[in-house]
């Protein structure tokens, strides 16, 4: 794992337009936050990657990706597009991901933006990111690709 420093913080007052999910987040999975809040992110989801390396967290629950700093690729959908996501959405997924924008040091992730790159050229959008480095031992996710590794190993996935 690389110790690069990750992008900063997007600010507390912020409303992005565009979020990147790489993980139990996508539409790929379902779950109350995929079936209830992705649509109203507007606009068509777009597949994209970012620089960086998954690793795989396993709770009682079920596996999870984390996106570390690194030189490979992880995929994942870019969700929204012109209008900032409405403030409630975004508290959701902020409560969701253990994340406070107002204390973004304090929580177990942060929002920051991200340059994804897509088929349509680069975009701009907030992803979450750790705030603490990955404990030793999580396995590395080939391809950076966690939908498709987890459903090719049946993996049992975070739902709730």
């Amino acid at each position: 794992m690389s110790s690069k420093r990750l992008p900063a913080t997007i600010d507390a007052m912020t409303c992005p337009r565009r979020l990147f999910f790489y993980g139990t987040l996508t539409h790929e999975h379902s779950n109350t936050l995929t079936q209830t809040l992705l649509p109203r992110l507007g606009g068509r989801p777009r597949r994209g990657w970012v620089r960086g390396a998954l690793y795989l967290r396993h709770d009682p629950m079920g596996v999870y990706p984390v996106l570390m700093p690194g030189s490979g690729r992880v995929h994942g959908w870019v969700y929204g597009g012109l209008r900032p996501i409405p403030r409630a959405v975004l508290a959701a997924f902020d409560a969701w991901e253990y994340c406070d924008p107002r204390r973004p040091a304090r929580g177990e992730y942060r929002r920051a933006n991200l340059i994804v790159h897509t088929r349509g050229g680069p975009l701009r959008a907030a992803a979450y990111l750790p705030n603490r480095r990955a404990p030793i031992g999580l396995r590395a996710v080939p391809g950076g690709d966690f939908a498709a590794y987890a459903a090719a190993r049946g993996l049992s996935v975070l739902s709730e």
